[in-house]
């Protein structure tokens, strides 16, 4: 007899990270330190995880419920993921409830070793690294043709991604900065967060900017992709979710990571860096007509995951004092 909808419901694993029914997203008011708009009467909040690892936690659930209703793992004993990390590690945590004897993690050589050091530590987890600019997508895709048994988890097409944004990340975004909400930047690497949070919103709080947040052209921030990178392998209808797109460069993200770290708790990861840089430049190219519509109002972003596996990237990045406030 195989699986059922109530052995993975009862499963502990699961049971710890099903969104369904949590609250696990809070505020982090920036002080005026960190808020160059503090005299204008702009709040800004750093929107954080209370629970789950990381926000791909969020999706993983879902996409995986999904397609265990459709039949997809029927007969399938290994489930193979493209990721740069993140949804690779909510994928291994989640696959023994869903009946998986085994996780085929296809990762670009470039992730840090401390995230993949994560998945090594996991049982039953195989990480095969790509390199040579080659697609992990690729790569995932050969690995479930040629081998029996396999089947794929591509989040950069899935819908369940989307539809778990909407459905959850949205209203708990909402719930977190409560009212008078006129901007919400988020980081863009699948598209899935930037389409669901942003479908949310317009639907339900049009007045709301959602702000896509990418790294420059050529650039690589950790758990996203810029504009060339996202063409490769994203299909979610991202675009119609989104207000505006900004790009802030690498060395601005890891700066702004730093900065963060003097007045967020749980300290937050580089993606997390490049939302908050993206919204400081968007409302300093407003003019100042449309800074005053802002007064009274907040402005928030989301962070997706901590920085614990990044310390090294961190350090090698920035200088020893860079990114610190003056105070510190």
């Amino acid at each position: 007899m195989g699986i059922t909808l109530e052995d993975i419901y009862s499963n502990p694993i699961f049971q710890a990270l099903n969104p369904e029914g949590k609250e696990f997203l809070e505020v982090r008011w920036l002080p005026k330190e960190l808020n160059p708009f503090y005299e204008s009467e702009i709040r800004i909040g750093a929107v954080v995880l209370k629970r789950f690892p990381h926000i791909k936690t969020v999706p993983t659930v879902q996409m995986m419920l999904e397609d265990f209703s459709k039949g997809l793992y029927e007969g399938k004993h290994t489930i193979v993921v493209p990721s740069s990390g993140n949804t690779a590690h909510a994928v291994a945590r989640l696959a023994p409830a869903f009946g998986f004897q085994e996780v085929k993690v296809v990762l670009s050589v470039d992730v840090p070793s401390s995230k993949k050091d994560i998945l090594y530590a996991l049982s039953s987890v195989d990480v095969i690294g790509v390199g040579g600019g080659k697609s992990v997508e690729d790569r995932a895709r050969r690995i479930v043709e040629e081998q029996s048994g396999h089947v794929l988890l591509d989040q950069y097409s899935h819908m369940g991604n989307l539809r778990a944004h909407e459905k959850f990340t949205g209203p708990e975004v909402k719930r977190a900065l409560v009212e008078n909400i006129a901007i919400v930047a988020i980081a863009m690497g699948s598209g899935g967060t930037l389409a669901g949070v942003g479908k949310f919103f317009h639907r339900e709080y049009s007045g709301t900017r959602i702000l896509g947040v990418q790294p420059q052209s050529g650039e690589r921030v950790p758990g996203t992709r810029d504009r060339a990178r996202m063409n490769e392998v994203v299909t979610l209808p991202w675009e119609t979710s989104v207000d505006f797109v900004v790009t802030v460069s690498r060395k601005k993200a890891f700066i702004c990571t730093r900065e963060l770290s003097s007045a967020v708790e749980p300290q937050p990861g580089p993606s997390s860096g490049l939302a908050y840089g993206g919204l400081m430049k968007y409302i300093e190219l407003l003019n100042k007509r449309e800074v005053e519509k802002l007064r009274g109002k907040c402005v928030g972003f989301l962070c997706p995951d901590g920085a614990a596996p990044y310390s090294a990237l961190m350090s090698a990045e920035l200088d020893t004092g860079q990114g610190f406030p003056v105070s510190i």
